[in-house]
């Protein structure tokens, strides 16, 4: 081959090409969309007597709350409710809520809970419908699993939970 020769592609189809530009073009501006993600609430279970098994105390994501095996809910004026957070991102971006590993919680007497993430609402994936700066609510539930007294003892307990949002 000489250096004034011409290398010829062996596709000759330009429609082809400009396609497969559109579709690079439009992968790059998904993935170049920012989402803010704000804690507005944490998740809170209040008050309650885990008898002598234990069970456990659900929040859902509307902010009720219910309870399993020997647990009681107390209502001695300490607040329950479901995580809120506020998304904002551009109007047709989905965005998925991925939640991390159970917790475990540790109480101030010694003892621990575990702390299982549950459903959002809106539900995971679902598609932004605000334009900024306004922002989505997401409202997030969970499972606090509870032992018995020698276990989880009575106390205040306190952790972390991870919980990812992905623009797609």
């Amino acid at each position: 081959m000489k250096n004034t020769d011409t290398i010829q592609p062996k596709w000759k189809k330009p429609a082809k090409t400009g396609c497969f530009l559109l579709l690079c073009f439009i992968c790059l501006s998904a993935a170049s969309q920012v989402i803010s993600v704000t804690t507005v609430q944490n998740m809170s279970f209040g008050a309650f007597s885990q008898g002598s098994s234990g069970g456990s105390v659900i929040i859902a994501s509307s902010g009720s709350r219910t309870a399993t095996g020997n647990v009681v809910p107390l209502n001695l004026g300490i607040q329950y409710f479901q995580a809120i957070f506020d998304v904002e991102a551009s109007v047709n971006t989905i965005v998925s809520i991925l939640n991390g590993p159970d917790a475990t919680l540790t109480g101030s007497n010694g003892g621990t809970m575990s702390l299982h993430i549950g459903s959002s609402d809106p539900g995971s994936p679902f598609i932004n419908a605000v334009a900024p700066p306004g922002r989505t609510q997401i409202n997030i539930g969970g499972v606090l699993t509870i032992g018995n007294t020698a276990s989880s003892p009575p106390g205040n307990y306190s952790g972390t939970f991870y919980i990812t949002f992905n623009n797609e």
